[in-house]
């Protein structure tokens, strides 16, 4: 088996730097830190860096390395109970060993309780309902976190997209009272030099990169999931990515220390279900961000796949009135039929679940007619070469 060998962890100013080897390659792994308040980073053990490159690690053949300590709670739950789940329902993962000393976990427990911040439906979904007067104070979201680590179009480092988001993340974090969190690291650059890098397959190993090196501040971090419990899988099937979303529920609690808890947010309910809990929360009325094409500031333009399933839930809602701050309302309204024609197109022959799950709430005007209109539009959009505008 190859190795990942972790050889040093050092944090100067806002920085820690990490000098590993892969497969007998040096590496620098870069990753920069801005906190609104003050706090030590932890970098007097491996954590972190097992979390982020674990998925990397089982897909490449790696065993992870080092003579620095892992803490003995983190090692216990990822070698003895999560490495063998996911291997043993997957074949093309390879079973790793983590090999370094033991340490105990940190015995002061920080105080902030934190949530990643997007401003789309998931992460205003955990904030709206981690923040109210009925959530236990030791439980109520204090601190919001802001992640550049490889979510960036092309695995580039910066983009207008992933700088509007930030200011978009930042802005409501100061206009709400939250703390704030920024971690930019080049990790996934690293690991996109051995292996293709998918943000989809990685993107919760990420955010545990991120937040465990601040695993003596934070005692309690929610993220939010883009799936429903019933989606739960180890399992990649084929044709289709492996997103880890559908597996987080998992990850997260075995990542989970005394120190630091980690929570999957948002499982219990649909996407819709979500989004009208996110439409009672005033603030999104001025912040709902779900565009994956346009920067926050330039507002969500209307044609994404987000978008789309976005604004028909907000009209099946009965409240796409009250977003015009956000997207073109009146854009929507004056082509509703090309809208409901992608989703149930998409809905029934793409087996979109997030749209199939909106069909029932346009079923008067889905009609047989509409359908066969619909087919034939295709068809038309092919003989001729036309693109849809949504």
């Amino acid at each position: 088996m190859r190795e990942i060998y972790i050889n040093s962890i050092q944090f100067s100013g806002r920085r820690v730097t990490s000098l590993i080897n892969i497969g007998g390659y040096n590496e620098t792994i870069e990753t920069t830190i801005n906190c609104s308040f003050g706090v030590n980073v932890v970098a007097d053990r491996i954590d972190a860096f097992v979390c982020g490159l674990l998925y990397f690690a089982m897909k490449g053949g790696y065993d992870i390395v080092s003579e620095l300590p892992i803490s003995d709670q983190l090692y216990y739950n990822l070698e003895y109970h999560f490495i063998d789940a996911i291997v043993s329902a997957n074949n093309f993962l390879h079973r790793i060993r983590i090999k370094a000393p033991l340490v105990e976990v940190i015995q002061n427990r920080g105080n902030r309780i934190a949530t990643g911040i997007s401003c789309g439906v998931d992460s205003l979904y955990t904030v709206a309902t981690h923040t109210g007067s009925y959530i236990p104070q030791c439980r109520k979201i204090n601190t919001l976190a802001y992640f550049n680590a490889g979510s960036s179009p092309g695995n580039k480092q910066h983009s207008d997209l992933t700088k509007g988001r930030y200011l978009h993340a930042k802005s409501f974090a100061q206009e709400y009272g939250f703390d704030f969190i920024d971690i930019e690291t080049n990790l996934h650059l690293v690991m996109n030099k051995y292996l293709p890098y998918s943000h989809i397959e990685n993107h919760t190993y990420m955010a545990l990169f991120c937040m465990l090196h601040l695993q003596g501040a934070i005692s309690t971090y929610y993220y939010s999931s883009g799936y429903s419990y019933e989606e739960f899988s180890l399992k990649k099937i084929a044709g289709h990515d492996f997103t880890v979303a559908k597996y987080d529920l998992l990850l997260l609690s075995m990542a989970s220390t005394d120190t630091l808890r980690f929570y999957s947010t948002g499982g219990e309910r649909s996407r819709f279900e979500k989004t009208k809990v996110v439409s009672l929360y005033q603030p999104s009325k001025k912040y709902l961000n779900v565009c994956v094409n346009k920067p926050p500031r330039d507002g969500n333009d209307n044609t994404c796949f987000k978008c789309i399933r976005t604004l028909l839930t907000l009209d099946a809602l009965g409240v796409i009135d009250e977003y015009n701050a956000v997207f073109d309302i009146e854009f929507y309204k004056h082509n509703k039929k090309v809208y409901l024609r992608r989703m149930w197109l998409n809905g029934t022959f793409k087996h979109d679940d997030m749209l199939i799950e909106l069909l029932p709430y346009y079923k008067k005007e889905i009609t047989f007619l509409f359908k066969v209109k619909a087919l034939f539009n295709v068809l038309l959009n092919k003989l001729f070469n036309k693109k849809s505008i949504v």
